[in-house]
């Protein structure tokens, strides 16, 4: 078993070229090509990753939102009508303050939210419920 072996550049090769290409003028590097037509390209592929990077970041922000969204639905087992039961004594039973609702005309996300928010109150306060 023999294993590829490539050439190491030594640190004075690679010093001696960096020496080069640092004392070359533009001129020189770019060859004859026309320098407002490098810039724009350059200008280019720096907008274009700029957006590319803008794309990303919404992209994990929207991730972010939808992760904190799922576990209030996905942490529960109760259903819809247990979380409804656990809204009303929770608002009959002292501890916690909550606007007049009518729980029947709550939406199940509007419900589904609502318990969270009680459970992780309750969970704070380190209640029995």
């Amino acid at each position: 078993m023999s294993a590829s072996r490539k050439p190491q550049f030594s640190s004075s090769f690679l010093e001696s070229y960096t020496y080069e290409l640092m004392s070359m003028s533009d001129e020189e590097i770019l060859e004859g090509q026309d320098i407002d037509a490098v810039k724009q390209r350059a200008a280019n592929r720096i907008a274009a990753a700029n957006q590319d990077a803008g794309r990303k970041r919404l992209a994990a922000a929207k991730a972010r939102l939808q992760k904190q969204d799922d576990p209030v639905a996905a942490q529960s087992s109760a259903s819809l009508d247990e979380m409804k039961a656990y809204i009303r004594d929770a608002a009959n039973d002292g501890q916690v303050t909550l606007a007049a609702r009518q729980l029947s005309e709550m939406s199940e996300a509007d419900t589904r939210r609502l318990y969270a928010q009680l459970k992780q109150l309750q969970d704070g306060q380190g209640g029995n419920k």
